[in-house]
């Protein structure tokens, strides 16, 4: 693709600058803590290995921040989500062939050679192994970019049912992330939290649609068929091995704190963590967003009824936290902002409004 519009030659000229760049800071780091900053400890000298360290280090950061800094420059990625997302993964594999690097560097020039008559020889059979590491981590991204591909398609699939909720799904999601990271949860709890929010109504692909989309009350029978999403939903999705650590939040955002929700009539802290924080995003997307059967709510009334049910429906402790969050005017405050910056397809622009304006209650179908 050399000098095509997809890689122009100012980007190939990037890649190999940054390279470059990197390699010379590693070895400048290398050069001064190796020969120049002596670590001795217990009588041994050290300094050899510190060089290194200080050099994989180096590298990491010109090599990485380059690449992470251009991409943050060119999209308007937010540069420390990038580098969780796409680049945090690398720091081991790079910690761990420092070390082999140099080694293949003294194979290479010792003398006498260890085999045959040149020091390549060594290194031949040093980048066996490490050929092999290369092919195996070419198959982990390959399969984390099919698992990825294939949450979207099941995220779709949900939104293609109803073109009213498309991005439901991507709004609880944001919600549950910003409220998680206040609960003090880590990257990596927060990652799969969005994951299992994106999911979470996944069940209703099995509904039928004259249910799913009747536009009055549903009947007894018809309510306890949409309650099925929840036990459905976590069905479709344990055979898949990655799913396993977001099915409580798929099975249990409906349940409530009291006690008194669905699938298991789960109470207070027995709720899974996860699942009480999509919850409490769930239900302010439900509320804010409308239903055939039910006017959207202004931000501020959505607030106002999740505080209300504080401590009946929702955690109350979590409950609070996404109050004092909201004071903070996120993106997803406001549905109709939220639509406009996460998608250019939506087929309306305005406010959902329903034949009747009177709501119903907010403890049974609010939140389905």
């Amino acid at each position: 693709d050399f000098g095509k519009p997809s890689y122009p030659l100012y980007a190939d000229l990037f890649n190999r600058l940054q390279t470059a760049a990197a390699t010379a800071a590693a070895s400048l780091g290398y050069w001064v803590f190796a020969y120049h900053a002596k670590l001795l400890l217990f009588g041994l000298d050290f300094s050899s290995g510190l060089g290194v360290a200080v050099g994989a280090m180096v590298f990491i950061v010109v090599n990485v921040g380059l690449v992470n800094g251009i991409i943050t420059l060119t999209f308007h990625t937010p540069y420390r989500k990038l580098w969780y997302e796409n680049f945090g993964w690398l720091l081991p594999s790079y910690l761990v062939l420092s070390p082999v690097a140099l080694l293949l560097a003294r194979a290479y020039a010792a003398s006498p050679p260890i085999l045959g008559s040149w020091g390549g020889v060594a290194v031949m059979l040093f980048l066996v192994p490490i050929y092999y590491a290369r092919f195996h981590w070419d198959e982990v991204v390959r399969t984390r970019e099919s698992f990825e591909e294939t949450v979207n398609l099941l995220m779709n699939a949900v939104d293609a049912k109803d073109n009213f909720t498309r991005l439901h799904t991507e709004r609880v999601a944001a919600i549950s992330v910003d409220l998680a990271k206040a609960a003090g949860l880590d990257e990596a709890d927060l990652k799969k939290i969005g994951l299992g929010a994106r999911l979470h109504d996944i069940g209703k692909i099995s509904i039928p649609d004259r249910v799913l989309f009747k536009p009055e009350r549903l009947s007894k029978e018809e309510y306890a068929l949409v309650q099925s999403h929840a036990v459905r939903g976590e069905e479709l999705l344990k055979s898949a091995h990655p799913m396993k650590e977001i099915l409580p939040i798929v099975r249990s955002h409906h349940e409530r704190w009291d006690g008194r929700g669905y699938p298991d009539g789960l109470a207070g802290q027995n709720i899974p963590q996860w699942a009480r924080v999509v919850s409490v995003a769930d239900a302010y997307e439900a509320m804010t967003a409308g239903r055939p059967y039910q006017r959207a709510r202004t931000p501020e009334e959505g607030l106002a009824e999740i505080l209300d049910v504080a401590g009946d429906q929702l955690d109350p402790e979590l409950t609070h936290l996404f109050g004092d969050l909201w004071q903070t005017d996120p993106t997803w405050k406001d549905r109709e902002v939220f639509l406009r910056e996460f998608s250019s397809l939506l087929p309306f622009s305005g406010s959902f409004s329903p034949p009747s304006s009177e709501p119903v209650s907010r403890t049974s179908e609010n939140s389905t």
